[in-house]
C-alpha cells in the first residue's frame, strides 16, 4: 500500500467537508527479545499501523484515529473528528503547516539490513550482550534486562495546505544490567548500544561496558561533604541536557515555565557551552526529514558558546508567538496521539578536548559515572540535585570508586561554570535522543559522609 496516497485521499475527502485537515500515517514492525541465562525469557515480534486524522475549523479541533484502512473506516474516522471540532472550544493560534521545502540529503536512517535480520539473529544478538557482560570478569554473576530491540517503519503525512511526504525509517539496539561482588561489596551498572544502521551495534561491547562499569564500582564509598570540581561522564550528563531542552521549548517560555524566562539574547551560561537540536544529524534516533506537522527538521542553536538564541517551537507554538516559524519539533508518540513540541537530537556541542584531557585538568574532584533520581530536575525552577556514583580525581586521574553522594548546583549556576567540554559526544536514547560528551563543572555542592 502506498500510505502517502492513503493520507493524501483522506485529506482530500475531509476537505470537501469545509475543514482544514491533516491525516498522519505511522507503520511499523518492532522486535524485543529478553534473555536471561543463555535462555531467551521475552520474544516479541508486533506490527502496528494507523492513520490519525485531525481537522480544524474556525480554530476548533478534532481529531480521531483507526487502524483499519477501509473505505468504510476511514470515513467514520473522519466523520469523528469532524462531530469533535464541533464541539471543541476555539483557539486562535491552532493551525496547520503550509508547505517547506524539505532538503535532499542522506539522512542515514534506515537500513534494509535490520529489516531482513532473522529472528535467529536477533536472539544471538541478545546472547552476545549476556556472554560479553558475564565474560568479562569472574566477578560479574548476575545480568538483568538483558534485551535486543529492532523497529522499522514508514510514516506520512499530508494536509489540504499542501503538505505531503514520506519517510522510512529503522533502528537496533540492546542494553543490559549487570551485577558485580566480592567478598566486601555489590555494584550494577548499566550497558548500552544502538543505531539507525545494523553496522553500527555491537553487542559484544554493550555486555563489555556494563561488566567493566559493574566491576570497577565495587567498594564505592562516599566522600566528605564540600564544595568540588565534578567531571560528568556523556550518560550522566544527559539528564541535565534532558531538563535544558525541557527549559528550551516555547510552550514552557510562553507559559513561564523556564528558568531561562526572559533571557533571550544573554549570556547564561559559559562560553564553552553549545546547545543544539538537530533533526537532520547523520544517523541520529530522532533524525528524520520533517517534523510530526510536515515541517522540515534543521539544526537550531539554542545556546551559541554561552548566549540563550533560539527556543524549540512546533507549528502552535510559533503561530502563538507571532514572529517565529516553526523549528521542525513537532512530535507523536503514534497515530494516537497529536502532534506535540519535544525536542529532536538534542546535545551540548562536543569540543576539542579528549575525555581524559577533562578528568586531567582536575587536581581534586568527583568523575560521575552515573546519577540517580533525575526526576528532581527541576527545569523551571532551575533546582538540581541528584545522587550519583563515580570515582575520586586525584591529581588528574581516577583512583578510586564513589557511591552514596548527592550533587547539587542550580542549573543557571552548572551552565556558568562549565570549564572544559570533551569532545566524546555520545546519545542516550533510553531518555530521548539526548547526548552529551563529557563536561567539567565547577564548584558543585557534593554531599558525601561527615
Amino acid at each position: 500500500m502506498n500510505y502517502l496516497e492513503l493520507a493524501e485521499s483522506v485529506v482530500a475527502q475531509a476537505g470537501q467537508r469545509g475543514v482544514a485537515a491533516e491525516a498522519f500515517v505511522n507503520v511499523g514492525q518492532n522486535s524485543e527479545i529478553l534473555v536471561d541465562r543463555g535462555q531467551v525469557e521475552k520474544l516479541s515480534q508486533a506490527g502496528s499501523k494507523g492513520i490519525g486524522v485531525r481537522v480544524i475549523r474556525e480554530g476548533k479541533m478534532g481529531y480521531a484515529y483507526t487502524s483499519d484502512f477501509s473505505d468504510a473506516s476511514l470515513a467514520r474516522t473522519i466523520d469523528a473528528a469532524i462531530a469533535l471540532a464541533d464541539v471543541a472550544d476555539g483557539d486562535e493560534y491552532r493551525g496547520l503547516p503550509s508547505p517547506q521545502p524539505i532538503p535532499d540529503e542522506e539522512l542515514e536512517i534506515y537500513d534494509p539490513a535490520i529489516v531482513a535480520l532473522p529472528v535467529e539473529e536477533k536472539v544471538a544478538m541478545a546472547k552476545r550482550i549476556e556472554q560479553a557482560a558475564r565474560g568479562y570478569d569472574p566477578r560479574v554473576v548476575l545480568t538483568n534486562r538483558c534485551t535486543f530491540l529492532s523497529q522499522s517503519g514508514t510514516v506520512a503525512i499530508a494536509n489540504t495546505n499542501g503538505v505531503a511526504g514520506s519517510y522510512d525509517k529503522t533502528f537496533v539496539g540492546g542494553y543490559t544490567m549487570a551485577m558485580a561482588a566480592d567478598e566486601n561489596d555489590r555494584s550494577m551498572a548499566f550497558g548500552f548500544g544502538f543505531g539507525s544502521r545494523l553496522a553500527d551495534f555491537d553487542p559484544d561491547a554493550v555486555g563489555r561496558d556494563a561488566g567493566r562499569k559493574a566491576v570497577a564500582m565495587l567498594g564505592g564509598k562516599p566522600v566528605p561533604t564540600q564544595s568540588a570540581t565534578v567531571v560528568y561522564s556523556p550518560f550522566a550528563a544527559v539528564s541535565i541536557a534532558g531538563a535544558l531542552s525541557r527549559a528550551l521549548g516555547a510552550d514552557a517560555i510562553q507559559r513561564n515555565r523556564s528558568f531561562l524566562q526572559g533571557k533571550q539574547g544573554q549570556t547564561v551560561a559559559s562560553d564553552m557551552v553549545t546547545l543544539l537540536d538537530n533533526g537532520r544529524l547523520a544517523g541520529g534516533v530522532a533524525t528524520r526529514p520533517f517534523d510530526d506537522e510536515g515541517v522540515p527538521t534543521g539544526a537550531t542553536r539554542l545556546i551559541d558558546e554561552g548566549v540563550f538564541q533560539a527556543v524549540l517551537h512546533d507549528h502552535y507554538t510559533a503561530t502563538r508567538d507571532g514572529t517565529a516559524s516553526s523549528t521542525g519539533n513537532a512530535s507523536r508518540a503514534g497515530h494516537s496521539s497529536l502532534p506535540g513540541l519535544s525536542a529532536s537530537n538534542f546535545y551540548f556541542q562536543p569540543g576539542p578536548q579528549s575525555a581524559e584531557d577533562v578528568i586531567a585538568g582536575v587536581e581534586s574532584g568527583l568523575y560521575v559515572e552515573t546519577v540517580m533520581n533525575t526526576a528532581s530536575i527541576n527545569p523551571i525552577s532551575g533546582d538540581y540535585s541528584v545522587s550519583a556514583k563515580g570515582y575520586w580525581i586525584e591529581g588528574g586521574k581516577l583512583s578510586h570508586p564513589v557511591n552514596e553522594v548527592t550533587i547539587a548546583i542550580s542549573l543557571q549556576d552548572l551552565l556558568r561554570n562549565v570549564s572544559a567540554v570533551g569532545s566524546d559526544l555520545t546519545f542516550v536514547p533510553m531518555f530521548g535522543a539526548l547526548g552529551s560528551p563529557t563536561i567539567r563543572v565547577d564548584g558543585v555542592m557534593i554531599g558525601g559522609s561527615g
